[in-house]
């Protein structure tokens, strides 16, 4: 009976813990989304899919952009990339990369520099 009662008790925490896991990956897209409107940025526009090669190489520009405060602040401020700091700290990557992905690499320095800890995760996961 004891442990019958336990394992209920159990299942019941786990399901409440999944439940707030997906009601807080909602919030995160939710907010996502909203802060990338701000950038006539929808998820539909996301949807190309780029090479392998040339999704580690945004992904690493995101990366950059998301992680530098200055880089970001620019972005969230002037509403664009900064192109030149970019092609300064990254130097290899051509401006017609930039310009052809820009939705996707401020998409993604949102993510890898706001608070998105379980997008974050899933494009760990999944991508990297």
């Amino acid at each position: 009976m004891l442990l019958k009662r336990v394992t209920k008790e159990v299942k019941n925490l786990f399901q409440s813990k999944r439940s707030n896991t997906s009601v807080q990956r909602q919030e995160e897209i939710l907010h996502l989304k909203r802060r990338l409107e701000e950038f006539d940025i929808q998820f539909s526009n996301l949807v190309y899919r780029p090479s392998d090669v040339e999704t580690q190489t945004l992904l690493e520009i995101s990366k950059t952009v998301g992680q530098n405060n200055d880089l970001l602040n620019q972005l969230s401020l002037e509403r664009e990339l900064a192109v030149q700091q970019l092609l300064a700290n990254r130097i290899g990557i051509s401006l017609k990369i930039l310009e052809e992905h820009h939705k996707f690499i401020i998409s993604m320095a949102h993510i890898f520099g706001g608070p998105y800890p379980y997008l974050r995760e899933y494009i760990r996961s999944s991508i990297i």
